[in-house]
This record gives C-alpha cells, structure tokens and sequence, in this order.
C-alpha cells in the first residue's frame, strides 16, 4: 500500500473497497457474516458489517482482527483479492461454495446400454466384418489337437442359428452372426471345438438377447443334447456355463458369455484327452480375449 495503514484515507478506501464488492451480492455478504459471527444487517441493494476499525497497531472489520504490520497487511491484501475472486465467480454463475446441489443424471441407473467410460475408445461395428475377425483361425487353434479347421460361416442373420433357434430376442436383434468348428475325422477321435459369435446394436440388445439364450437351454429339452448348468470360470461382463448329460465336464461343456454388444458361446464336444474337464476353461478364455479387444476398439 502506498499510504500508511493508520491512514485515514487508506482505511476509507479500504473500507469503501470491500462494501462495493461485498454489496454486490447481498446473500454471499449475509452468509459470510454468519461464517464470520459477526452482527450483519441487510438492505435492499447494500450490506454493512458492524464493529469496523483501524488503530495504528490492529485493523478490525467486526469479529475479524489482523495486526497492522507488513505480514498482516499481505494477508488483508490477499483477503480482499479473495472476496473479488469469489464474488465475480459467483456473479457468473461459475462456482457455488454454499449449495451443495447437483442436478447431472452421473447416478442416474441404467441399462448395459450405449454409455461409454470417459476415453475408452468405441467398439468395433456389429457388423459380419467384425464377426469375421473376432472368430478363432487356424493359427489360434492347436493344429496337433485340432488337424481340420473348418470354414467360417458368416451371416447378417442370426436366423436358424443354432444358439438362438430358440431365443427369440436373439434371432430377432442380431446384426451378424458367425460360426466355426475345429476338429479331427471320425477315426482319429471327435475331439470337435466350436465357436459362435453373435453382434447386437448395442450392449442392451445383447443383455436381453444373453437373457433368453441362457433361459432356453436352462428350460428346453434339446434331445440327445440335454444341458445342465454347471460352474465354469466368469467370462465378459456376464456368462454362464452348461454341460451335457449332467453336472460334471465329461468332453462336453459349453460357456455363453456376453461383453459389450458380442455374445459369445465356446463349446467343446467330445473330447477323449486328458484335458477334456479343463479345455472348455482355455477355449473360452481364448474366444473371451477376442471379444474383449473387439469391444474395445481393437482388431482380435
């Protein structure tokens, strides 16, 4: 400051300095009265703060006392350029210090639907395109195990597809569905693998879609193919396993997964190799890291 504190022409223009500011919004003035417990009164238009003085050693402005040395005068001259700040922010409507109120719909409950986390990037299409790419190739498969690789089976319907045939939300929703087998000839073992990848518009579709796959083969009887649910290892976001003829892996186990808008099934068929209670776990893993990479922007 350029004239000294004791100044009565620098109290005056401190004082004046601070009513204007603080007189441009009477409620912050009010509430930083109570915060102060200082005795306010309100007028339309203006706000005066009782029990203001300065001495030589000491500067009061009510219940607000700072000394009146170099120290105290950097830190009246840092309160007043916070009463500034705070007050041109809350006359722009900037920041609120005293209502805690939040209107964003961030808790908001949703569907497994089409948000997305801040920066992830956007899922591959649900188109035959991707299906292609998400299904296993001879190069995933073990060609010792699996020596036939058979040919990829790509549609834009998912109609007459084995896993939806009586999943009537699936049949109807799916923007593309893709099938694949591995496996040996009949003389050298079954031993068969078999993929199926299905894409919906968007996670919701898919979800309601997993929905009625799941309560098919938990409800229908499928013949020969009779499925039971057992517990396999979680796949996606939601999965559930099945097995044949009962309860217990015996070479015949299946995994139906979703993540994102992909549904994904593994199912592993008569399996004469030692690992025939496990190969599901690997099968399903390998077919889940794919799917996983396509909905999240990556080529599998």
């Amino acid at each position: 400051m350029a004239n000294a504190p004791s100044s009565p022409e620098t109290s005056s223009n401190l004082q004046a300095a601070l009513a204007d500011e603080i007189s441009s919004d009477a409620e912050f003035a009010g509430r930083l009265a109570v915060l102060l417990h200082a005795p306010s009164q309100q007028h339309t238009g203006s706000v005066v703060m009782t029990g203001s003085k300065v001495t030589r050693s000491q500067i009061a402005l009510g219940p607000l006392t700072i000394n009146n040395t170099r120290a105290g005068q950097l830190s009246l001259a840092a309160g007043v350029f916070m009463v500034v700040l705070i007050v041109a922010l809350a006359a722009y409507g900037s920041v609120r210090l005293f209502d805690n109120t939040d209107d964003s719909p961030l808790n908001a409950p949703s569907e497994p639907s089409t948000t997305r986390s801040a920066g992830r990037a956007a899922a591959l299409p649900p188109t035959t395109d991707t299906i292609r790419q998400i299904l296993p190739g001879r190069n995933s498969m073990d060609a010792q195990e699996y020596p036939w690789a058979g040919t990829p089976e790509v549609r834009t319907s998912a109609a007459g597809n084995g896993l939806c045939r009586a999943a009537p939300e699936c049949e109807r929703n799916a923007t593309a569905a893709g099938v694949v087998e591995f496996g040996r000839g009949e003389n050298e073992g079954e031993n068969r693998a078999e993929f199926i990848v299905l894409a919906f518009p968007d996670p919701a579709a898919a979800h309601r879609a997993y929905i009625d796959i799941v309560q098919d083969y938990e409800e229908a009887d499928r013949g020969h193919n009779n499925f039971r649910k057992t517990a396999l290892e979680r796949r996606g976001e939601e999965s559930q396993g099945f097995s044949a003829y009962g309860t217990e892996l015996d070479g015949n186990g299946m995994l139906i997964f979703r993540q994102g808008a992909f549904i994904g099934m593994a199912h592993q068929i008569d399996d004469p190799t030692e690992q025939r209670r496990t190969r599901i776990l690997s099968l399903s893993a390998m077919l889940a890291n794919r799917i996983a990479k396509a909905d999240a922007g990556k080529t599998p």
